[in-house]
């Protein structure tokens, strides 16, 4: 049987762990010339294992940390600003809407109002400097439309990322 103090040291690596690797995914997304939005989107899920465990606290910090080291590594901030404003902290959200909201639809209308506050952010911020030729010449309210598709694939994958690690990579990284 393990300690408690074990079963911290281990929820302390791992989290030093995943904020390694977010770092890692942010400044990716900043120094490749493609795939920024799916390495924000890499960046993002290393919250997730964390909060599978019921250690919130322990998400918050990883997040905090992971900004924090990104902001000061990370070559270009603007692919460190979409994680602060949203990627980074969507995983907690996610998590505390589903748990507190009963009804699935109702969960669901609050995890898109979440989004597209985090979206909101990162359009006035930085979004023409990370949009890309595509996206900078459509109008807003395609924008719009395709934000909230995104926005719908975005909370799909994580779930089924979500589902993967509990099925799967879990056992191997909490072996007990």
């Amino acid at each position: 049987m393990r300690s408690a103090t074990s079963s911290r040291v281990q929820q302390l690596s791992l989290g030093a762990m995943f904020t390694a690797l977010s770092v890692i995914a942010l400044y990716f997304a900043a120094t490749l010339p493609s795939g920024k939005w799916a390495l924000l989107f890499v960046s993002s899920i290393f919250t997730m294992p964390l909060l599978v465990e019921d250690r919130l606290s322990f998400a918050l910090v990883q997040f905090v940390a992971t900004s924090a080291l990104a902001l000061l590594f990370v070559p270009n901030l603007t692919m460190v600003l979409p994680y602060v404003f949203l990627f980074g902290h969507y995983g907690i959200g996610k998590y505390f809407l589903e748990k507190t909201c009963k009804v699935k639809w109702q969960a669901f209308i609050w995890k898109l109002l979440y989004y597209n506050a985090g979206m909101a952010a990162i359009y006035f911020v930085c979004f023409p400097l990370i949009a890309g030729r595509f996206l900078s010449g459509l109008a807003l309210p395609w924008l719009i439309l395709i934000a909230e598709g995104v926005f719908v694939v975005f909370d799909y994958l994580y779930s089924k990322v979500t589902l993967f690690y509990t099925a799967s990579i879990r056992k191997v990284l909490l072996r007990r």
